[in-house]
């Protein structure tokens, strides 16, 4: 049996977390369409670990983004990281007046600030395939309006991203991370949203998420999740960081 512990995400963790994320995500259709091999600028997946480690260490600087590891002990290794997620926190105030300003652009200087941030893309990054994945994930957010029965999605806390290591998926490492988020939305009494692969399409489910639209993304089938603050409900323990 391993002895899991979960901790806030450091600096000096940030090369395995991103060796994890990639090997995790290597075959999914929509990491294929975003990262081909014809725009490879280095061999195999180097171009993906370091764009992954200089985005992962620019979200260790952001107040609003919060990065977990899981760790375990290995033989001959001592304490790997063997997991790791990353929640966003729900928008302060700052948030409206930002939102206010970018809903009075015209469409001509929407359009320029879209080039500007593709500009700043690395080459390897299928700048076609993200426009495409990001209009397909607002076309999935667009059938849940409903869903999220008036309430603000920036207001809520969402699980960005989860990565468990291979060979010790199975043992409770995803629920852990999942459960850290769920425990901050209770304290902060609100909801969570998470845009969900197949492969945690049931996890969620177990923690009560319910599975309220469905979709694709880049070929990849997408589920939107949503779960509710019920001040009636209480989570079985609160999950501890070390």
């Amino acid at each position: 049996m391993h002895s899991l512990r979960l901790r806030p995400a450091r600096d000096e963790d940030v090369p395995a977390m991103a060796a994890l994320e990639v090997a995790a995500f290597l075959d999914s259709p929509m990491h294929k369409a975003m990262f081909p091999k014809r725009l490879r600028t280095k061999p195999g997946t180097q171009d993906q670990l370091e764009w992954n480690i200089s985005r992962m260490r620019k979200g260790l600087a952001d107040p609003n983004l919060h990065y977990l590891v899981v760790l375990t002990e290995a033989p001959e290794e001592g304490e790997i990281i063997v997991g790791c997620a990353e929640w966003s926190a729900p928008a302060g105030d700052e948030y409206e007046s930002g939102d206010n300003e970018e809903e009075g652009k015209s469409e001509e200087e929407k359009a320029k600030d879209m080039e500007l941030r593709l500009a700043r893309l690395p080459p390897f990054l299928d700048k076609g395939a993200l426009l495409d994945a990001n209009d397909e994930v607002m076309e999935l957010i667009e059938k849940s309006k409903d869903a999220f029965q008036g309430e603000n999605r920036h207001k809520m806390w969402t699980l960005n991203s989860i990565s468990v290591d291979g060979d010790y998926r199975g043992i409770g490492i995803g629920k852990m991370m999942t459960r850290w988020g769920m425990d901050r939305a209770d304290q902060d009494k609100t909801g969570i949203w998470i845009i969900s692969s197949p492969l945690g399409q049931q996890l969620y489910k177990s923690l009560g998420f319910r599975q309220v639209a469905e979709g694709s993304r880049l070929g990849e089938p997408q589920y939107l999740m949503l779960k509710f603050y019920d001040p009636g409900l209480q989570q079985n323990g609160t999950t501890t960081v070390a």
